[in-house]
């Protein structure tokens, strides 16, 4: 009798609980992109632009569907839940892999908009973060002809499964968080430029404090960057012999480097190890002694290493992690401002080895 009463009591109670507000696919507006503007606006500064997925049955180039909403907000959370009037369904950020923020936007502070994602429990942690150019919302209405379903164009210029390109950077948010948290590594986020067409371009990063944009690589500080971060291996560089232009192909690279503290000032060495294969050469170079052009490819390659590490000290930013390095040997209370005091001041020196595998399927 006491077990009966209890099953009618615990059925009682499930009756009176709401339900779990659950809404089926179709009745949810699917986000695959998010892009976040400065508007010019004082009082309603940031500029929300929503890339809504609309269901096809169709997938082949071309076939993309997308409905965009856009909105002046006093914030970002403000801004989407403002959205919703302008819909049928109910926005999820489930499907959100692509978080772009405007290059005005950037060059004034990042940090809401990184606090604001983060705190949404919807919005996934892999999703990809790019800057803009000239704005979020331009870039997200590039729709090019070969994008076969919402948002896919983007993720495969990003992702692994698309294209390959030494220009690229990917990061995802919780990397950003990271970079933007931890003391001794600074943010990176590629640049995607609106080329004014149905196309975009891809092939700058630009280089943050913790809060703002401090400095925008070109193409080619790009393509070395990636290189000695490690962030992208396969890549290709240009080079001169004996006033003979070349072009070789680098088919595997590894850096590392070393921080040496004894050294007054602070010595950071970089070793950059890569293997590569003529893609342009002059005639008769395979019967010719490799070992000069290989010197003569390293000592070019150190000097502009050390060149685009000096600029970017100069503004006093930190990508590539020394300071974490720092941190990590050096440990202590006043470990942070030592390195502080130490890497404005700190030399650098590259140790580039170029091997070369071959000169391509002809000699």
């Amino acid at each position: 009798m006491k077990r009966f009463a209890a099953v009618i009591t615990l059925f009682l109670v499930l009756l009176s609980l709401s339900g779990c507000g659950f809404k089926d696919i179709d009745k949810r507006f699917f986000v695959v992109g998010t892009g976040i503007d400065w508007s010019g606006n004082k009082s309603k500064p940031y500029r929300i632009t929503l890339q809504l997925a609309i269901p096809s049955p169709k997938i082949e180039p071309g076939a993309s569907k997308i409905q965009y909403e856009t909105i002046d907000a006093p914030s970002i959370a403000e801004g989407v839940r403002m959205l919703k009037a302008y819909v049928d369904k109910e926005l999820d950020f489930g499907h959100c892999k692509m978080m772009i923020i405007g290059e005005e936007l950037a060059k004034r502070d990042i940090n809401q908009s990184i606090d604001w994602m983060l705190r949404r429990r919807d919005i996934q942690s892999v999703a990809t973060m790019a800057i803009g150019r000239p704005t979020a919302e331009n870039v997200l209405h590039v729709q090019p002809a070969s994008e076969r379903y919402p948002g896919n164009a983007l993720l495969l210029s990003f992702g692994a499964d698309g294209t390959e390109s030494s220009y690229n950077y990917a990061e995802t948010l919780s990397g950003l968080s990271r970079r933007v948290t931890e003391k001794g590594m600074d943010p990176v986020l590629a640049i995607i430029t609106n080329d004014g067409k149905e196309s975009y371009v891809i092939n700058q990063v630009a280089l943050f404090d913790k809060s703002k944009i401090k400095m925008i690589l070109s193409p080619t500080e790009t393509q070395m960057f990636n290189q000695m971060s490690d962030h992208f291996t396969k890549a290709s560089m240009h080079g001169m012999f004996k006033g003979t232009p070349m072009v070789i192909a680098i088919n595997q690279l590894n850096s590392s480097f070393q921080i040496h503290k004894n050294n007054d000032p602070l010595l950071i060495n970089m070793r950059i190890k890569m293997d590569v294969v003529f893609e342009e050469a002059p005639n008769g170079l395979f019967e010719s002694p490799w070992g000069p052009v290989e010197d003569a490819l390293s000592l070019e390659y150190e000097k502009a290493t050390v060149t685009l590490l000096k600029k970017i000290q100069k503004h006093g930013i930190d990508p590539f992690g020394f300071g974490l390095r720092y941190r990590a040997m050096y440990p202590g209370p006043n470990s942070w401002d030592n390195w502080n005091q130490l890497y404005p001041n700190a030399k650098f020196s590259v140790d580039a080895r170029v091997k070369i595998e071959g000169t391509g399927l002809i000699r």
